[in-house]
């Protein structure tokens, strides 16, 4: 969800903080659930900062909701998933570019819907990331913005 305006942020976020008291949770509890801490959750029902489309997709599990009640029309939720998907394979082509060595196995979970998995290898143990991606890319982007900061040279104040 990132091409959002200010009114936007603040009614995304007002659909999860009223969902979620319908449903009788608590900003600790939702956050508890959904495997964030309790202060992004308030940031994201205050409009400070918006859920990309994996954690608002939780979101919407763990309210029992349809991922359209929170975030708009289908079209809207299939632009930002695709987005979402378009990031991820570059983020993977990236990883490979390093030479990180990555494999995108598909299989098919119990419920019969097909998935991938990121497996990495690091130091010879392989590790599954695909549920985890989108926390990986946010840290992952974070972490840039800090090397940046430290190894960058400022150029203008923004």
């Amino acid at each position: 969800m990132v091409s959002m305006t200010d009114d936007e942020r603040r009614e995304l976020g007002q659909k999860i903080k009223t969902t979620r008291k319908q449903k009788g949770l608590s900003q600790e509890q939702l956050a508890e659930l959904v495997g964030y801490k309790v202060g992004t959750i308030s940031k994201y029902e205050q409009g400070y900062r918006i859920p990309n489309i994996a954690v608002l997709r939780k979101i919407a599990e763990v309210l029992e909701c349809n991922l359209s009640d929170l975030a708009g029309t289908v079209e809207d939720v299939l632009g930002e998933i695709s987005m979402f998907e378009a990031a991820t394979e570059s983020f993977i082509k990236w990883l490979r570019d390093i030479g990180v060595p990555v494999s995108t196995p598909l299989y098919d979970e119990d419920n019969k819907i097909e998935k991938m998995a990121i497996l990495l290898d690091v130091d010879n143990v392989a590790y599954d990331i695909g549920d985890k991606i989108d926390d990986i890319m946010e840290m992952s982007k974070e972490h840039f913005k800090l090397l940046a900061k430290q190894f960058g040279e400022k150029v203008f104040d923004n």
